[in-house]
């Protein structure tokens, strides 16, 4: 059984996100990936234009499934504490995972794509701020949270602190550690924007 255009184009995500893990994105020619593939450079091309859209097409990828995992991780606790927790814990997991895939230079490589990551980069911060804003929200609703002010000021910073912590997350070998050192930030902000007792 053949299988579908969706199927092969995965199945070639795939096979470019192992090589280009392993090679770099500088290193990785599309031959490198057509052979992964298991098909001719030419197919590549009716799936892409180019190498660089396929590396948008798979930081895309990581990224819807990151926000699946960080959904579900948010909605499986209660309180907005509990899910600020979560959705740090699930985001640093996923990222350590993605690290431990590729040495740090590979890493830094992909980093450095211009146009490239940074426009992916800034979609996902949009969709990580308005997450947090809605776990800020269901606080004050609750009445976890006292008011807060400038509600999308506070979820931008405090995406931006997670953000910020990625290279952290890729580089420091310590991860236990940083994990913890997250949840004591956490736990101090929420502090600052809990409700008096």
């Amino acid at each position: 059984m053949s299988q579908s255009k969706e199927e092969k184009r995965k199945a070639v995500l795939k096979a470019a996100s192992d090589v280009l893990l392993e090679y770099g994105p500088q290193k990785t020619t599309l031959d490198d990936i057509a052979k992964r593939a298991g098909m001719a450079k030419t197919s590549l091309y009716y799936y892409f234009k180019d190498k660089h859209e396929i590396i948008r097409a798979i930081i895309r990828s990581d990224m819807d499934q990151l926000l699946d995992i960080l959904t579900k991780a948010v909605d499986d606790v209660h309180t907005a504490e509990e899910k600020m927790y979560a959705l740090g814990e699930a985001r640093y997991r996923f990222i350590s995972e993605r690290a431990q895939r590729a040495n740090k230079k590979i890493i830094s490589e992909f980093r450095s794509l211009e146009g490239i990551f940074e426009a992916e980069r800034e979609h996902y911060l949009q969709l990580h701020k308005q997450l947090i804003e809605g776990i800020l929200r269901q606080g004050i609703r609750s009445g976890e949270l006292k008011p807060i002010e400038d509600i999308e000021l506070v979820s931008l910073i405090m995406v931006s602190s997670m953000f910020g912590c990625d290279q952290a997350f890729m580089f420091y070998d310590q991860r236990d550690r940083l994990l913890e050192g997250m949840k004591r930030m956490t736990k101090i902000f929420f502090a600052g924007l809990r409700e008096s007792q």
